[in-house]
């Protein structure tokens, strides 16, 4: 079945942009990876450093496989721009 993996992530202050950046960069990454089904960012309007990233995979064992394969200097911007615990989710897709 395929699945949504999901990252809650709030950028430390005045790194919104530079994680909206990143986190671009890794949606495109994530598209090129066997399983992958893309990925989507959003950005909170109320809070501007609120992100969500949706990972969108065939399977579990694909979403699994794909650890190894982000580009390593993305992540590195990433955890660098965060602050406070990343959180994550899986959720089956049903639709869309």
């Amino acid at each position: 079945m395929a699945i949504v993996h999901t990252y809650d992530l709030t950028a430390a202050t005045g790194k919104a942009d530079y994680l909206a950046s990143a986190l671009e960069m890794l949606a495109e990454a994530v598209k090129s990876i066997a399983g992958s089904q893309g990925a989507t960012v959003l950005r909170d309007v109320k809070e501007p450093q609120h992100f969500l990233f949706l990972e969108f995979w065939a399977d579990e064992a694909s979403r699994k496989e794909a650890g190894s394969q982000l580009p390593k200097a993305i992540m590195g911007q990433i955890m660098g721009s965060v602050t406070g615990a990343i959180g994550m989710a899986d959720y089956d897709r049903i639709a869309g």
